[in-house]
């Protein structure tokens, strides 16, 4: 299967309805009513008729890419808390990026949203500096479902395909050696294949890249062999001359004046730099000094277990790294074995896969920026804090880091060996 069996703009074909079928009738994790549409299923499937020929191998991959996105969903809570608007969302309330609204009375001709932004304010360095790894995740995981949320309406109102046709305008963005390295280490493919591939599948597309500047082509060459199939035609570069092509696609009526159409109502709000006065810093030096170090071997895992016998105690944890690690907390029934089982029990590997994401697992870097969060305990069982290295062949990473438990007036630190100590340490 080398075609997409359903393009933009119509009705799924009966094709893409017996896929999404099949993928419906595998799926493992619960999938919430909801988001379970037949447009939202397809989206997967999507990515998956890209990279495979064999119509067995369409419906295992995208049923295997639907299940870990579902867990996401259930750990992230999209399904059940109220989802934020741009208006409510951190990283344009706080001016972190800047802010184009969905233009959801304005469609392309394959029935996508206009999504309008500027670029020229963008900072990566502001972000990094002023804002926790996995805050930065959480607010674009809260910006992708309220757009999700907004095709969804779209797609029921006119039982067609629908996604967002993204434009960027390049026009004044200037490259620094922060973005450099935000481009060379990996982040920025990292963070492409969890929006663009793994979580939301074909939401974005096409994003076309308008007005840009001859250095572009460095960064688009550094990432685009280690992108996903289809990643040129999904994201796809303009000069100047960008004007006939997106006139194809969408009216002069609905493409913004500062672009060379007719709309003077789009507009886009602008991010604002932080001075280095204003980058977080570490102020509680007990704190720091108090924090015990592990290390994580490259293509290892390392955890700590917490054994949570009463509903309504909070883990929360600290910690530095000296790079980038995965974490996340997985959640199993039962608990009780002693501490001598619990030490045996950390030289082996555990089975993620088989147990329940309760805190996502993401790729997190705690070094400009270090991470402090916690869980309100919903269930009794047994925890595992976990801390992955599996994306480096050669390197360990390091963690300086303390986990508490407490509830009330009881309040338990853990330690990396399982035992437990009176927690002395506020954070």
């Amino acid at each position: 299967m080398t075609r997409i069996s359903t393009d933009f703009g119509h009705p799924l074909t009966p094709e893409s309805k017996k896929l999404v079928d099949e993928v419906r009738a595998k799926l493992k994790e619960k999938i919430h009513p909801q988001f379970d549409t037949d447009f939202n299923i397809y989206r997967f499937i999507i990515n998956s008729e890209r990279l495979h020929k064999k119509e067995k191998e369409v419906v295992d991959f995208a049923v295997k890419a639907l299940n870990n996105h579902l867990r996401i969903r259930r750990a992230f809570k999209l399904d059940t808390d109220r989802v934020k608007t741009f208006d409510e969302n951190p990283v344009f309330t706080k001016n972190l990026m800047p802010r184009g609204d969905i233009q959801v009375d304005m469609v392309d001709k394959h029935n996508r949203l206009m999504w309008y932004i500027d670029y020229a304010s963008v900072t990566v360095e502001t972000l990094a500096h002023t804002e926790k790894s996995s805050s930065s995740v959480k607010f674009q995981f809260w910006q992708f479902e309220y757009m999700l949320r907004l095709v969804m309406a779209q797609e029921a109102k006119t039982g067609k395909l629908s996604g967002l046709h993204h434009i960027i305008d390049m026009a004044g963005y200037e490259i620094n050696p922060f973005t450099m390295l935000f481009v060379s280490s990996g982040t920025m493919s990292y963070y492409t294949q969890l929006f663009h591939y793994e979580n939301f599948p074909e939401l974005v597309s096409p994003g076309s890249m308008v007005n840009i500047a001859r250095w572009i082509w460095l960064p688009y060459k550094l990432i685009k062999p280690v992108m996903p199939a289809g990643f040129a035609d999904r994201f796809i570069l303009h000069d100047s001359s960008f004007y006939p092509a997106l006139k194809e696609e969408v009216g002069d009526e609905h493409i913004p004046v500062s672009l060379g159409g007719k709309n003077t109502e789009i507009k886009c709000i602008p991010a604002i730099k932080k001075s280095e006065d204003e980058y977080w810093k570490p102020k509680d030096n007990v704190l720091l000094d108090s924090l015990e170090s592990i290390h994580v071997h490259a293509r290892k895992k390392k955890h700590i277990r917490v054994d949570v016998n009463e509903v309504g105690k909070k883990i929360s944890w600290y910690f530095r790294t000296d790079g980038d690690v995965y974490f996340g907390i997985f959640f199993v029934e039962g608990s009780g074995e002693t501490i001598e089982e619990a030490k045996k029990e950390k030289k082996e590997e555990i089975d993620t896969e088989e147990m329940e994401m309760v805190y996502p697992y993401w790729k997190l870097t705690a070094k400009l920026v270090h991470e402090r969060d916690e869980l309100v305990c919903e269930k009794t069982g047994r925890y595992y804090l976990v801390f992955g290295n599996e994306h480096s062949w050669l390197t360990k990473r390091g963690v300086d880091l303390i986990v508490n438990v407490e509830k009330g007036d009881s309040k338990m630190r853990i330690h990396a060996d399982n035992s437990q100590t009176v927690a002395t340490i506020e954070f």
